[in-house]
This record gives C-alpha cells, sequence and structure tokens, in this order.
C-alpha cells in the first residue's frame, strides 16, 4: 500500500536534453587532418528545472562526466547540484562509463546542474578496412571465438531503442551489397540514413520508437543513432549508442550565442580486428576533432545525460544550455 501510495507522487522525469542536437551541412569529407597535436575544449552543461510546485524529494543520475580513450584526455571535472545534495555518489558503470547518483532531500522549487569540465581531443586513426566483408563478420559473431567479439556482442542483442527487427533487416540490406568490406558498409549505410531521413526536432519525443522513425524518416541525432544502431545489429553487426558533444561555430558574419551548443549523439560499430567505427548519421561523418566522448551503452537509456525521479513538484520546465568551446592548453579552467 505504501508503495502504491509512493508511486502516485511520483513523477519519471526522462531528460530530452541530448535530443537538441547538431545538424550541420552534409560534409563529403569523413575526416579532417590538422597539423595540431592535440586541441583543448572546455564545455559548460547546464540544466535548470522549474516545478509548478515544490518538490519534497528527488533521486537523479548523472552522465555528464566524458570518458578517457586514446584520442581523448579528461584533464578536470566539476559537476555543482543547488540545491546542495543530502547525498552524492559517483562509480563505473558495466560499459566503463562515469556515472554519479545523488539524491535531495529537502524542499526545492528547482533544481540546477552544472557540468564543466576540459577535455584534450588528438587526432583519431579510424579504420579504414576490416579485412573482411560484413556478412562475414556477421556470421562470425554467432561463435564469438575471441575476447574482443565476445565484448562486442552485447551491443548486437536487443535495448530498449535498439531492437533488431524484420523492417531494418529489410532496409539495412536493401543500401549495401553482401561483398562489401564491413567497414565500407557500415559508412554506406550510415550515408544513407542521412540521406533518407530528414532532421526535424518537432517530429519525434525522448520516447519515439526506432520503428516509428523508420516510418516517419525524420527525427533527431537521437532518432538517427537509434535507427542505424537498429539496423546494424539487424544484419549482424554490433553498435553502441555514443553520446557527447560536438563543436558548432556560427555563421559568416555571426558571433557564437552563450549556451547555443548542445550535447549530440552517434553511433560506434564493432568491424572486426580494425575494432570500432564511429559514425555520425546526422551529419554524413566520421567523427574527428569535434566530437566529445561522454557515454556510450546500448542506447540512450544507458546515457542519459540527467535521469531521475521526484515527489510532488507537479510539471516541469526544463532548460538546458551548452557552451563547447576552443581553449588554449595555458587557459584557466
Amino acid at each position: 500500500m505504501m508503495m502504491l501510495l509512493f508511486s502516485k507522487f511520483v513523477r519519471r522525469d526522462f531528460i530530452a536534453d541530448a535530443r537538441i542536437c547538431h545538424s550541420g551541412s552534409p560534409r563529403e569529407e569523413y575526416f579532417v587532418v590538422m597539423d595540431e597535436d592535440a586541441r583543448h575544449y572546455r564545455v559548460v552543461h547546464r540544466t535548470h528545472y522549474v516545478y509548478t510546485h515544490e518538490s519534497s524529494l528527488c533521486h537523479n543520475q548523472l552522465h555528464l562526466k566524458p570518458r578517457d580513450l586514446p584520442e581523448q584526455t579528461l584533464q578536470s571535472s566539476w559537476i555543482a547540484i543547488e540545491p546542495a545534495p543530502a547525498c552524492r555518489h559517483a562509480w563505473i558503470d558495466t560499459f566503463g562509463n562515469h556515472v554519479e547518483f545523488f539524491s535531495i532531500e529537502q524542499i526545492h522549487p528547482e533544481l540546477t546542474i552544472t557540468s564543466r569540465c576540459r577535455i584534450a581531443r588528438r587526432k583519431s586513426k579510424p579504420p579504414t578496412s576490416s579485412g573482411m566483408p560484413w556478412t562475414t563478420l556477421a556470421e562470425s559473431m554467432d561463435s564469438m571465438r575471441d575476447i574482443d567479439q565476445l565484448a562486442a556482442s552485447e551491443f548486437l542483442f536487443d535495448s530498449r531503442y535498439g531492437i533488431r527487427s524484420p523492417q531494418f533487416e529489410i532496409y539495412a540490406r536493401s543500401k549495401i551489397d553482401p561483398s562489401m568490406d564491413t567497414v565500407e558498409a557500415c559508412v554506406h549505410l550510415m550515408k544513407e540514413v542521412h540521406s533518407d531521413f530528414k532532421y526535424d526536432p518537432d517530429s519525434t519525443h525522448v520516447a519515439t520508437s526506432p520503428l516509428e522513425v523508420l516510418d516517419k524518416r525524420r527525427g533527431v541525432c537521437q532518432d538517427f543513432a537509434h535507427v542505424l544502431i537498429c539496423s546494424l545489429r539487424s544484419i549482424g553487426i554490433p553498435a553502441r549508442y555514443v553520446s557527447g558533444y560536438l563543436l558548432t561555430r556560427p555563421a559568416p558574419g555571426k558571433e557564437k550565442l552563450v549556451g547555443a551548443d548542445a550535447s549530440h549523439a552517434w553511433v560506434s560499430a564493432y568491424v572486426g580486428p580494425a575494432g570500432w567505427l564511429d559514425l555520425d548519421p546526422t551529419n554524413n561523418m566520421i567523427p574527428g576533432w569535434e566530437h566529445l566522448t561522454v557515454a556510450w551503452g546500448r542506447d540512450y537509456a544507458d546515457v542519459a545525460p540527467v535521469q531521475g525521479v521526484y515527489v510532488g513538484g507537479g510539471f516541469a520546465s526544463l532548460e538546458v544550455a551548452v557552451d563547447v568551446m576552443l581553449a588554449k592548453e595555458t587557459d584557466p579552467d
């Protein structure tokens, strides 16, 4: 009875800030080689809730601290929460992501979470060939003969937004030839998703299923990523969802607006012995210098920047502001 009474006043808050994402103009080149050894970025990500009625309790989980990678080093990270939480706990999840839980156990009319971090981004060296057709890789995943295949296999099976289905299998097989190298097939399928789907922020919401997106042929970066993930998994290629940031540049003659950046989402596909290949179907490109990885998982539900529950509060309005800035190595944090 107590659980029923409690659940009546608890609201599940699926945060949609990863859906406010970047769709730049199509780029022909997949990766632009730069002369620098590394680029330094400062990122500020502010999430602000205002409740229509005061909330007495909230529990939240964060995926806001970027992970370290061969091409990316987290130099500093700081997350401020107002009002002050009664408890905070951080850990590394099963995918290797930084996660933090916090609980606010006092009356509060609003909630603000501000994440600040500094990242050094080095040149990427994406694989150009896997050495095998994608059909051979898909067949080899059935046996999973080595530890890399075993680790990749968890991104082959169904998840909340990453489902395998006949519809996605038909879509994928209609776009690529069985003889294509795995890397070539993944890149080609990314280009097809970019071409077939229209970027439209008003066409979907955070709970829209990938099958609905496949039918509508429109959505945002989260939807583009889920469509590509479902298509790859449906033909036997493991694929994971990547959450992060993308540096954007203002139009010629315009100043960059403070808070105008946003979270972004893309895909990483397993291409056999060559490892993993990142793919950005929203922008039709292989992620490079300007893509900053925060976390990865099976789909958006695994790595939502902020998600949780609160008691009371009525309805909550949400404001998200993100700034991704190039910084000098000597700049203060």
